[in-house]
Parts: structure tokens; sequence; C-alpha cells
């Protein structure tokens, strides 16, 4: 069975840890993934439509031919891969290109905002 995404409910702290001392101390290595989706990397990486497509393809378990995976809750994208991978069987190829083309009209930046803004969640959440 593939990897799943996992958010579990944690309540509010009185101290914020930053995601890469969680993920690196072992206590979460499966929040690795996020750690390349607070960077700039990947919104570099992914600017066109077919780029987003490919994106959502392996995050919805597009695999290469010899069955390596788009992306693993440790890493997070294998940019490497995306352009190799077949169609997933999770997600038809019209709804595929239907997320695609909404994501395409402002690309992946709002998306990937909500990661990049796990501070302010926290003190927000103290008030």
């Amino acid at each position: 069975m593939g990897k799943r995404i996992c958010t579990p409910y944690t309540a509010p702290s009185k101290n914020f840890t930053p995601l890469e001392v969680i993920v690196k101390s072992g206590r979460l290595p499966n929040f690795g993934y996020q750690l390349q989706l607070v960077n700039d990397q990947l919104e570099n990486a992914i600017q066109s439509k077919e780029q987003i497509r490919q994106l959502l393809n392996g995050l919805y378990g597009g695999r290469t031919a010899t069955g390596e995976p788009g992306w693993d809750v440790e890493h997070g994208i294998y940019l490497d891969r995306l352009h190799q991978l077949k169609d997933t069987v999770l997600v038809s190829k019209e709804m595929l290109d239907y997320y695609a083309d909404q994501y395409a009209i402002n690309g992946i930046h709002g998306t990937l905002n909500w990661y990049r803004n796990r501070e302010q969640n926290y003190e927000d959440e103290l008030v």
C-alpha cells in the first residue's frame, strides 16, 4: 500500500517549533515533503500548465515505467521524474486536466503559502 498524507490534530503549543526541527528530530519524518514546499525550489520549477499537470499526476500516484513514485512523504516531489510518470489510475485524465487548467490560472504560489505560514498560523492560534 502506498504512503498517505496525514495531518494529525495538534493542540496549540506554548512554544513554536520550526518545521525543520520537527522533521529532522525524527518526530515526524513523514512531514519531510513540507520542507520542499516551503522553499522556492518547487515553485520555480513548476510554472507551465504541463508542469502543473505532471506535478498533480505525481501527487496522485503516477509512477515511472519502473515503478518509481513521483513523490514520497519524506523527500517530497522528485522533479527529475515528473516527465517520466505514467498517468495515475486514481484520477481521470479529464479531472487531472481540469485541475491543471485551474492551477495554471494563478500558479501554485497560493497553495504553497499555506505551508510557508506555519509560524503566523501558530501566532494566530494563540490569540
